[in-house]
């Protein structure tokens, strides 16, 4: 990897780390003109949910590939690799394009005197890139919440809301319904709607915006059903349903951009998404998941026994501070039976030593000074025999990804490593 590209991305994560988040969508229009408004130069699928958005991305991705279309992904937050985030059919953005692309926006950008954030360089970068591949669509996951994201700049010819759920209350609300507003602002006029299973507070909050646009709105449990999908790779119930959705988007739009039923089924069976309930090792069985909010939790534990995960079965746990930690331990501990708690190398990381209180006494669990040496630890706990599940926090799936054993580079097809 060249030292443009590495000095580029150091300086995108200080952006991260020095500034706050700005939702003023009304900011990016005048970099995004003077840009040649390139979000505007492809047909959009945009996705929001609490949970299940960027599987349900990856699903879509891989069907309307398959079918032969020139097809975009826009996914965040990565697991390894900033390139991970934008993708043309199997491949990534290179690492020149990516220097290229942030000199432009920059100069731009300082140009109309705008600060852009992190998630706000990396989204128009995923536009310009876009434009250039001259992509036939584009799937584009929502980074936070849908209403002041950076990505509703798009006109999507399909919006689609996985799931509503509690998270990120500080930006997004403190109810079910705040969040199903949130999200439901996706939708533009005459825009096509599709949603996953919501709960019955979110529902009467999407049929508003439903309304308030002219759209139509295909719900799951209403107007289509859940089925028992073999063919789809990734492991969880909840990933039926997600499959179920990305189906009903192919229906839906079917008249614009047709796909068969076997380019469908193909497209199921290819999906690629690692990190999420993704078994990378045996003699202890280890599998990872990204799940960072109680939603989550509850789709792991209601999993455990499809993957098989065999006693004694250790928890390697460390979560983000601001994320609902003391919803999302209690159930892990009572799906496992011995807890290894860890801390994140990241800024906003929670200190193991508060999530001590929620194991209390009567719970076989440890602190451990970093997420290796819990790892380590965890192995020599399940033994051969055993297994070792580590969740909590997408970042520290990414902390002990290779570690655990899953792959240097997990997204590779038919691109060289880098």
């Amino acid at each position: 990897m060249n030292d443009d590209y590495e000095k580029t991305i150091e300086w995108l994560y200080g952006l991260e780390a020095k500034r706050g988040m700005d939702f003023r969508l009304a900011r990016l229009l005048p970099v995004l003109a003077r840009l040649g408004d390139p979000h505007l130069a492809f047909p959009t699928i945009h996705i929001a949910g609490t949970n299940g958005k960027g599987s349900t991305a990856a699903m879509l991705h891989s069907m309307y590939s398959g079918a032969g279309y020139r097809t975009a992904l826009y996914t965040s937050p990565h697991l390894l690799s900033f390139r991970e985030r934008i993708r043309v059919d199997s491949l990534r953005i290179e690492p020149a394009a990516v220097v290229g692309y942030v000199e432009e926006v920059r100069r731009v950008a300082d140009h109309e005197g705008v600060a852009l954030t992190f998630f706000e360089f990396a989204t128009i970068v995923a536009f310009l890139e876009f434009r250039s591949r001259s992509v036939d669509l584009a799937i584009v996951e929502a980074g936070l919440g849908g209403r002041l994201d950076a990505t509703n700049v798009v006109r999507p010819v399909a919006a689609v809301i996985t799931s509503v759920g509690l998270d990120h209350a500080e930006f997004l609300g403190t109810t079910v319904e705040q969040v199903a507003a949130e999200k439901a602002a996706i939708v533009d006029p005459g825009c096509p709607l599709i949603t996953g299973a919501l709960p019955t507070e979110a529902l009467a909050v999407v049929a508003e915006r439903v309304a308030e646009t002219g759209s139509g709105w295909m719900h799951l449990g209403r107007d289509f059903a859940v089925e028992d999908r073999t063919g789809c790779p990734l492991p969880g119930r909840h990933q039926l349903a997600n499959a179920a959705v990305a189906e009903a988007v192919a229906r839906v739009l079917g008249a614009r951009f047709p796909v068969s039923d076997e380019a469908v089924r193909a497209g199921l069976a290819g999906t690629r998404w690692p990190g999420r309930l993704e078994i990378v090792a045996r003699s202890p069985t280890i599998a990872l998941d990204a799940a960072h909010n109680p939603q989550a939790v509850g789709c792991i534990v209601d999993s455990l026994p499809e993957l098989g995960l065999a006693h004694p079965r250790v928890l390697v746990f460390g979560v983000m501070a601001d994320k609902d930690w003391t919803a999302m331990l209690p159930p892990l501990l009572e799906a496992c039976d011995h807890a290894c708690l860890v801390p994140v190398n990241r800024p906003r990381g929670l200190d193991p030593r508060r999530l001590e209180p929620l194991a209390g006494e009567a719970f076989s669990h440890e602190l451990c000074p970093s997420a290796s040496a819990g790892l380590d630890r965890a192995r020599r706990v399940a033994g051969i025999g055993g297994s070792v599940l580590v969740t909590g926090s997408i970042f520290l799936v990414a902390q002990l990804y290779e570690e655990a054993g899953g792959r240097p580079d997990p997204f590779r097809e038919d691109e060289l490593a880098a």
